[in-house]
């Protein structure tokens, strides 16, 4: 099985243009009202690169128990050219793993850096998770004021074939597995759950995804019907950047499928804009 695992995998970063990007760090306005250049590649489309190894090489088993961890670096722009790269696949605390990470290609920056692994067994859920309704109106974030503890609450979402499609297309995602197993994609799954989270709070600026942990406890079949029940662990300032963490467990029929914990930019300082 580790034989199996590719070590290295280039590719050109693409971001189609879509509505559902307008007034996030996804569009160009928006992005270089923060500070950057251009519209950013989303966190979770590089992370679906990332583990593009993990797929080819684990194939479902990965979806079915797979673990990742990654923190983003740098920003990722449309067209930039990436190298995907693992570290040996060696043993771990609860299973196998690799390093991983993922750089410009041109200039060798690194713009992810993090591990991939398969667990020997999967995470145990709390004895409860509580799915409660959409927060309406929004709680409102202040900076500085992020409450810890707040339970998120979260609609249901049917992954139909059009959604998995759609999602992709988005990551460039070609392997065959998605298709002649129906199964979804990582990068769909963490996109649902923080999608849901968010939708709870209004924020004083658009998220920027900084990094997150995956933990597979089954694959998802296309046609699932999800919810996504989460809450706040944790929230910190680093030179005038403000962070949150959340802790998502996504719920497919009725099982927990996926645990995710995230860190998320919410907000940054006029002084750090850009940095």
């Amino acid at each position: 099985m580790i034989d199996t695992l590719p070590e290295r995998l280039e590719l050109t970063a693409r971001l189609d243009p879509r509505p559902r990007y307008a007034g996030t760090s996804h569009e160009d306005a928006t992005a270089r009202a923060m500070g950057f250049r251009a519209a950013l590649l989303p966190g979770v489309f590089v992370y679906g690169h990332a583990t593009r190894l993990a797929v080819m090489g684990w194939g479902e088993d990965w979806l079915r128990r797979g673990t990742a961890s990654v923190r983003f670096r740098k920003p990722v722009y449309n067209g930039d050219p990436l190298l995907v790269q693992r570290g040996p696949v060696a043993p771990t605390e609860g299973g196998i793993g690799a390093a991983v990470t993922v750089s410009h290609a041109e200039t060798g920056e690194v713009v992810l850096e993090g591990s991939i692994g398969l667990a020997h067994t999967v995470p145990q859920p709390p004895n409860t998770l509580p799915l409660l309704q959409m927060a309406d109106p929004r709680h409102r974030i202040r900076v500085g004021e992020v409450p810890v503890g707040l339970q998120l609450g979260s609609g249901v979402r049917v992954l139909t074939d059009d959604m998995v499609a759609d999602s992709l297309s988005d990551f460039h995602e070609t392997e065959a597995l998605f298709a002649t197993r129906r199964r979804v994609h990582s990068g769909c799954l963490v996109r649902v759950t923080m999608e849901a989270a968010l939708r709870n709070l209004a924020l004083p600026a658009p998220v920027i995804l900084a990094g997150f942990e995956v933990a597979h406890c089954d694959s998802v079949p296309i046609g699932a019907t999800c919810q996504t029940s989460a809450r706040i662990i944790r929230a910190w300032d680093v030179r005038g950047k403000h962070f949150f963490e959340t802790e998502e467990w996504l719920i497919a029929n009725g099982r927990p499928v996926a645990r995710h914990i995230r860190q998320n930019l919410y907000a940054i300082d006029d002084a750090n804009r850009g940095v």
